[in-house]
């Protein structure tokens, strides 16, 4: 492979936004576990609670935290300033964790292995040695996955209820449904009202009112789990609630001694409350079972931060969209060199205007299989490059209302593991501004209907997608539903999917007026519809006689897609032949490789 360059400005912004913090001569604090407020807060004198440090902190301080696990939130009382900003960052060298949970001791060892505690809370997350462990249900999950495993509904299931086939006779008092209907595209959640225990396939009764049209209706073949019962606590792994008895019981992981392993419950949705704060900086922490809240904050930075459970949804309700992951709100603040993995929702939450995320890498997220992604984007002026984004329960990156963002030099793959109909990135009825969407691999959607790229769905426009690679997605590489219009497809390689470049419309609709698809390299089929216009573009079956370098794409010297296309304002750029190339490699030129720099967390 190649060494590539890669221009990561936003990295270096955030290099010297720490700098200008450590030179600002004002003072800094110490927490320590072995600290006192009542001390100094210097190194030899440290704090002991983030919370006491807080609220001294004056702009141009900094908050220096030694090794350990906090179990508080953070939220400074002051904001800084552009010259003097205030700073919480790690220790040089040290591991300092920001915890959303609590340790719970006390354990009565009971019957089969089972393990109770007394808690006078209700809860909503447990975790063994730091793995989240999972609320009694059925189907089981397996051990050391955060994905659903599902029944399918019987003949009969409608919206009163499921005919449960195989489902062992059992309580199911206090439990709730996790539906997945009609087309797969997105669930609810219901409590159970009751099962019919004397039909031939038992029928649990709950509240289906949701709209039952086709792609909502609940039908044989309907995915669904059930949870939250005390007779589904049957696995290792597994915990369940009583609140009636105000008792936790576990079943501890397997080979875990209960008097060996560190029980924690989720007790803080927030770790760092940044919200209506400006010029704050976050650096080096581990944060556990809770979030960074950046709503409404001005010019503030989390860097090297790596986010494990930020957010945690037993509730869902069709395509409403909880708050979840980390909250990056308000203007002109960054997220970069940082990881969050493990959401029930999305892994980050964008609005407001001019944020930036940048080198991250984001995973492992709505396994609630809600409308989330890794990224779900709104505003405006947002900048989202060189992050790798994979592994959703449905869309990936999400840009419903996205206006003249910059998507770009994002790893993007993965998407629908759990929905079906959807792309890795997805916007619908959406003007984009001039959003532009670039230099992004897309690739293997696991959705097994309708499994897009990049997808553009009905009624959306004023999109530059270009020196895009998409390959492995079922359907299409590229969709552009229609009406579409103004939409721009340039320099894309675009092989081994369903179709190369596809749409569709409702009643027939053929508008795609003002879409112009220049440049690119197809190798499947390409469906369009009326008033796009096609130029300078290769499709051909197969990649082989394309003179693509399997690295990454890149073209050989042979290939034929070397100056044969046509100049494209604010696209084609700089050429290093008589004209530029087709597809997203230009010959001869420093190879651009998308997604975050660092590694693992």
């Amino acid at each position: 492979m190649p060494t590539f360059l890669i221009r990561n400005a936003g990295a270096l912004a955030c290099a010297l936004g720490s700098l200008l913090a450590a030179a600002s001569g004002a003072t800094e604090y110490h927490v320590a576990r072995n600290g006192s407020d009542q001390a100094a807060g210097t190194v030899e004198a440290p704090f002991q609670s983030l919370g006491h440090a807080a609220t001294v902190l004056q702009p141009g301080d900094a908050c220096v935290v030694r090794a350990g696990v906090y179990r508080e939130t953070f939220r400074p009382a002051h904001s800084g300033t552009p010259e003097q900003p205030i700073v919480i960052r790690a220790f040089e060298g040290e591991r300092v964790t920001i915890s959303g949970a609590d340790e719970v001791t006390g354990w009565i060892v009971g019957e089969g292995g089972r393990i109770s505690v007394p808690l006078d809370a209700p809860v909503r997350q447990v975790f063994a040695n730091g793995a989240m462990l999972h609320e009694a249900r059925w189907p089981n999950i397996a051990p050391g996955s955060v994905w659903p495993e599902w029944a399918e509904a019987g003949e009969g299931s409608d919206a009163q209820g499921i005919n449960a086939s195989g489902l062992p006779a059992m309580d199911l008092s206090g439990a709730t449904i996790h539906v997945l209907p009609g087309s797969q595209w997105v669930t609810w959640t219901r409590p159970v009202t009751g099962i019919d225990a004397d039909a031939a396939n038992a029928k649990i009764r709950f509240d289906g009112s949701w709209p039952q049209e086709d792609a909502y209706r609940i039908q044989p073949g309907t995915r669904y789990a059930l949870f939250g019962a005390a007779s589904l606590l049957d696995a290792p792994g597994e915990w369940h609630y009583d609140a009636a008895t105000l008792q936790l019981a576990v079943l501890p992981p397997t080979g875990a001694a209960p008097d060996a392993t560190l029980f924690e419950v989720k007790r803080r949705d927030l770790a760092i409350d940044l919200r209506g704060r400006s010029h704050v900086i976050v650096e080096g922490l581990q944060i556990v079972a809770a979030t960074v809240h950046l709503g409404d904050a001005t010019q503030c930075v989390v860097r090297n931060c790596h986010l494990r459970y930020p957010t945690h949804l037993t509730a869902a309700d069709g395509w409403v969209i909880p708050e979840s992951g980390l909250v990056l709100g308000g203007t002109a603040n960054r997220v970069c060199d940082s990881s969050i993995q493990y959401s029930a929702g999305n892994g980050v939450g964008l609005s407001g205007t001019d944020n930036t995320i940048e080198n991250c890498l984001i995973r492992y997220v709505n396994y609630l299989a809600s409308d989330c992604g890794a990224i779900f984007a709104g505003g405006t002026g947002h900048v989202i490059t060189h992050n790798t984004l994979s592994d959703g329960g449905r869309s990936i990156l999400l840009h419903r209302t996205l206006k003249a963002g910059r998507i770009t030099h994002n790893d993007i793959f993965n998407a629908g593991l759990l929905t079906t109909d959807l792309g890795s990135t997805y916007c619908f009825a959406t003007d984009g501004a001039g959003t532009e969407i670039a230099w992004n691999w897309v690739h293997d959607n696991q959705a097994r209907h309708v499994g897009v790229g990049i997808y553009i769905d009905n009624d959306s426009r004023n999109f530059i997608i270009h020196h895009n690679v998409s390959w492995n997605n079922p359907d299409s590489g590229i969709r552009l539903n229609t009406p579409s219009h103004n939409n721009l497809v340039a320099n894309n390689t675009v092989f081994n999917n369903g179709n190369s470049l596809s749409y569709w419309g409702a009643d027939n609709n053929r508008d795609q007026a003002g879409c112009r698809v220049v440049n690119n390299i197809f190798t499947d089929k390409v469906e369009t519809g009326d008033g796009i216009v096609l130029e300078n573009n290769l499709a051909v079956e197969g990649a082989e006689s394309l003179g693509l370098r399997p690295e990454h794409l890149e073209l050989d010297a042979s290939s034929p897609c070397i100056d044969a296309g046509v100049p494209v304002d604010g696209v084609t750029g700089e050429i290093t032949g008589q004209a530029p190339d087709q597809g997203a490699y230009e010959f001869g030129a420093a190879p651009w490789k998308p997604g975050h720099t660092w590694g693992e967390p």
